[in-house]
């Protein structure tokens, strides 16, 4: 049996971590698969995996800021070198170790989920292999993509927009890798979604970070209160913007109808996902958006802003969802508005949304890796 290792920071919470395991289950039964992992923050994964799935922790803890600082404000000095040793010993291994990790792995496959990964590979007798999860626009970010993959045979990415500029970008490396586009998966739906009609909650996933734009979706929401009072919006995630939007919400007199969960399990979004009848996003940028998906999957109907990749390759505006122009706030909340308001057109265009969805089901995605782990032998 061929061997797959994907090559990890962490196992913790985040739309990459959900990724590699959701594909690291899917493949399990054709092939043998490991995950290596540089840190290990929680002692085991937040993402449930197949117990056959093997995983190898390099370092046994994790990003220590909280703990270097706080060492650092008490004056303890000892504990402060101590927690120093550990930084450098993570950001060492981190930037300049991979290489030597990677020369002790034995596998047919390697798959890297990091692009600062990806530039310390030198092996040519295993198919190496990258996801760049990451769709960054900028002259900046090129410079670093032709460094970082001269040493790959292929590179994923998860639109065919993401694909084009990759292809253009790669062109004069020395040894190009092969440019696939295999977007992100989801977990096939175990049973079949119990969907609430008459529900009255607007619902959004993601780190609560400047990225996400979730100031914008808060105040397209206070729009919407004006003509729904009865309705409310719930934010699945955490991140460093968490304080900003508690004082926004409360400036802004939405206490009790804005909720900020924090991180939940992946059950726990099916229940928030099954009690919820409109998704919304407003993400500045997304390389994908498996929330989206996700949404969508769960025959919700789905209003995004139009970005320049992500939504734009998975919605077909104004069929399966609706693409917001020009981040207007005030055309999201007409949109969001119109589908209160039309409990038929919600239904409709959650059916559909759902038959886009079951693209991205992992038992129709793998067979897209399957085929490119095929083509190499």
């Amino acid at each position: 049996m061929e061997k797959v290792t994907f090559l990890v920071l962490h196992l913790n919470y985040g739309g990459i971590e959900r990724q590699v395991t959701t594909l690291a289950n899917s493949l399990v039964d054709e092939y043998e698969v490991e995950i290596v992992s540089i840190y290990d923050i929680l002692g085991k994964s937040f993402y449930p995996l197949d117990p056959r799935v093997k995983v190898k922790y390099i370092l046994p803890y994790g990003p220590n800021q909280k703990e270097l600082l706080q060492a650092l404000k008490k004056v303890q000095i000892g504990k402060f070198f101590k927690e120093l040793k550990k930084s450098i010993k993570l950001l060492y291994t981190r930037y300049f170790h991979i290489g030597k990790i990677v020369e002790e792995i034995d596998t047919n496959y390697l798959v890297s989920s990091r692009i600062e990964f990806s530039k310390q590979f030198k092996r040519d007798d295993i198919v190496i292999i990258s996801q760049e999860h990451s769709y960054i626009n900028t002259p900046s970010y090129k410079r670093k993509v032709t460094k970082s993959f001269s040493h790959v045979d292929y590179l994923i990415v998860m639109t065919k927009k993401a694909k084009e500029q990759y292809d253009l970008w790669l062109k004069e490396c020395k040894k190009r890798p092969r440019v696939m586009y295999i977007p992100n998966m989801i977990e096939d739906p175990k049973e079949e979604v119990n969907i609430d009609l008459n529900s009255k909650q607007i619902i959004s996933i993601g780190r609560l970070e400047e990225v996400k734009d979730f100031p914008a979706l808060i105040e397209v929401f206070h729009l919407v209160q004006k003509e729904h009072p009865d309705w409310t919006l719930k934010i699945i995630g955490e991140g460093s913007q968490r304080k900003k939007l508690e004082k926004m919400i409360k400036e802004l007199g939405l206490n009790d109808k804005v909720i900020l969960t924090g991180r939940l399990s992946g059950e726990k979004i099916e229940e928030e996902l099954n009690h919820s009848a409109i998704f919304a996003l407003t993400s500045v940028t997304e390389s994908f958006s498996l929330g989206l998906v996700e949404a969508m999957a769960h025959y919700l109907p789905c209003v995004s802003y139009e970005i320049e990749v992500g939504p734009k390759e998975i919605i077909s505006d104004q069929e399966d969802g609706f693409l917001i122009k020009d981040r207007s706030k005030v055309e999201m909340a007409k949109k969001i508005n119109e589908l209160i308001e039309d409990r038929v057109q919600r239904v409709e265009i959650g059916n559909l949304a759902r038959k886009k969805a079951e693209q991205f089901f992992a038992s129709h995605i793998k067979t897209l890796w399957k085929g490119l782990f095929h083509k190499d032998n």
